[in-house]
């Protein structure tokens, strides 16, 4: 029996499109077919998941490009326009500037630096198919393009329809894994341009790990080649309200029948929905509106010793959403109602 796998433009996101077959995880030689010509190349490896191995001075041989010493360690492989980077033991390596997941880790093997060859001929354009037989097909004249190419990602962050500056913008897989380097701040009017990106197909995305004042938020997916700029819609903020009184996980005693909330300002906010569930519950027990940062609530629909979960949505005059506390920091705002 037969198993393939077929190899697209899938590496630029940090993954191999392969079918994992049941082999054994050693190695065993491989017969290798470029452009319909069966070509010598001894270092080629087969892996258990349809991983074929090579020696990149194999690949040299072949004229695909040049090996050299980096630093610290790195071999490094110069094609047709891409610069590729790798360190032993490792699962990433540098395309250009860009840090990528690599299918299977590198490894010595007899003083040889062994990589993924589906990885480096993707990198350099071509197609690739790796049967169980097995056989590695490579077709370098396919119409895959290489990252050289410098795809880019443009657009704009707002926030209450205005351009915000100093925001990171990051690049973004399918699966919402960062493409490492690539990354741009916007400017002044909220502006930002994510170049020398490889072919594939990206968002461009907005973290809280790097934007603690607001919440995650993603462009649309575009797919990218052939040095293609792609604008996409602008990706409008909304800002990360904190709680301020009472704290999350405090216990709480009614005053008067009244409980008071307190929450941190949002910029432009002409009022602020308070609603409070019981945890672990969605219906609403409390709605409320305010137009300060601060609300007082009944109790009386409230029961002791019980865990209450507050959230407050920030909207503008439009009534479109500015913000909120809901998951601020993963962690929702709550409370304890104590007996009197």
């Amino acid at each position: 029996m037969i198993y393939a796998a077929s190899c697209s433009g899938a590496w630029a996101q940090g993954r191999a499109s392969v079918t994992v077959s049941p082999v054994s995880d050693t190695p065993s030689p491989v017969m290798l077919i470029i452009d319909g010509k069966v070509v010598e190349a001894d270092s080629l490896q087969f892996l258990r998941g349809q991983q074929v191995m090579v020696w990149l001075r194999d690949l040299e041989t072949l004229g695909w490009g040049k090996t050299a010493s980096g630093e610290s360690g790195e071999v490094i492989f110069k094609g047709d326009g891409v610069t590729l980077s790798f360190r032993k033991g490792e699962g990433l390596a540098k395309v250009n500037s860009l840090a990528v997941k690599l299918p299977v880790d590198t490894y010595v093997r007899g003083g040889r630096l062994m990589v993924p060859l589906s990885f480096v001929a993707k990198a350099l354009g071509f197609s690739c198919e790796i049967a169980y037989k097995p056989v590695a097909s490579i077709t370098t004249n396919a119409a895959c393009v290489s990252s050289a190419d410098a795809n880019t990602l443009q657009g704009k962050v707002v926030y209450a329809n205005k351009g915000i500056a100093g925001i990171t913008v990051r690049a973004v897989d399918k699966k919402f894994n960062v493409i490492t380097g690539a990354v741009d701040t916007t400017d002044a009017d909220g502006s930002y341009a994510i170049t020398n990106l490889p072919s594939g197909e990206f968002a461009a995305y907005v973290y809280t790990g790097d934007n603690p004042a607001y919440f995650n938020r993603a462009s649309e997916f575009s797919a990218l080649s052939d040095g293609e700029v792609s604008s996409l819609k602008p990706i409008a903020l909304g800002r990360i309200l904190s709680p301020k009184n009472p704290k999350p996980g405090d216990k709480v005693k009614s005053v008067n029948g009244l409980i008071t909330l307190e929450w941190t300002k949002c910029d432009s906010a002409s009022s602020y929905e308070i609603s409070i569930n019981k945890k672990g519950d969605d219906e609403h027990l409390v709605t409320i509106t305010s137009k300060e940062t601060k609300a007082q609530i009944a109790a009386d629909k409230l029961k002791p010793g019980t865990i209450y979960e507050v959230e407050v949505l920030a909207a503008d005059a439009n009534g479109d959403f500015l913000g909120g506390t809901a998951g601020t920091g993963g962690k929702p705002w709550q409370f304890t109602l104590q007996s009197q």
